[in-house]
């Protein structure tokens, strides 16, 4: 799909979102970025895509809320009158060990992982039902759910069970949704870590790699960008960008994340 003067809504303007708003900036899209809390860097990177030539704007909202993911949708079309494409990004990811779970946990992160992204994107993809098809298609969608789900690690239960439902509603939303709207989704392993994770667990990380080094945004938003620009006849699949840690020996301790 060519990429020019279409709308990209972005949940979750941090990171990875921050740097592939600017990529599809770059390649002449308007974009809107959704945040909760990081209203600071979301407007820094409004402000980094306006430098570019496109329209840009950021929008708070709480998407675990099925009002505010359809007044998000709504805003970014009041903005720039379509949205073409939405790119799942918000999430929370945090330790849950197994001895210390609390119904709190499994609630939070559901609602963050699989319920705000599911709300979002029946909105856009209502939205999108609405355009008018060009070159066969209504609009694109794409979710972040992670490389463990079909390798679990220790420590995330219901971060993983969360992300795990996450890919059976991208293929499932990818049948209902077809032919005029596809639907995928990418996994990734490690990328951009924090900055408080030893030394010793980076290392583990790299050496349980095929490729043997840390993902970077940039490897995991080409993928995005080959969703949404590269090919029209892909739909319903996840794909793991992960350096081939899915092919490595993972220790399976919670640190390894």
């Amino acid at each position: 799909m060519e990429l020019a003067g279409k709308t990209a809504l972005i949940t979750g303007g941090r990171r990875i979102g921050a740097q592939l708003a600017l990529m599809l900036a770059d390649r002449g899209m308007n974009i809107a970025l959704s945040y909760l809390s990081s209203r600071d860097v979301a407007e820094r990177t409004v402000a980094e895509c306006e430098r570019r030539g496109v329209q840009a704007v950021a929008v708070s909202a709480d998407l675990r809320d099925p009002e505010q993911a359809d007044q998000l949708v709504e805003a970014a079309v009041r903005a720039f009158g379509s949205v073409d494409m939405l790119v799942n990004l918000a999430s929370i990811y945090r330790p849950t060990p197994f001895d210390q779970l609390t119904p709190a946990d499994f609630h939070d992160l559901l609602a963050s992982n699989l319920t705000a992204p599911y709300w979002t994107a029946l909105a856009a993809a209502r939205q999108m039902r609405r355009q008018p098809i060009a070159a066969g298609l209504q609009g694109k969608i794409v979710h972040f759910t992670d490389w463990a789900v079909d390798r679990p690690y220790r420590g995330f239960l219901p971060y993983l069970v969360a992300k795990g439902a996450l890919a059976t509603f991208t293929k499932a939303l990818a049948v209902e949704l077809a032919p005029t709207i596809t639907v995928n989704a990418i996994a990734p392993g490690t990328v951009e870590p924090p900055p408080n994770l030893a030394p010793k667990h980076l290392e583990q990380i790299r050496t349980s790699s095929a490729l043997e080094r840390i993902g970077s945004a940039d490897d995991v938003n080409r993928a995005v960008l080959y969703l949404l620009e590269g090919t029209d006849f892909v739909t319903g699949e996840i794909y793991r960008v992960d350096g081939g840690r899915f092919l490595g020996a993972v220790d399976q301790t919670s640190a390894d994340r």
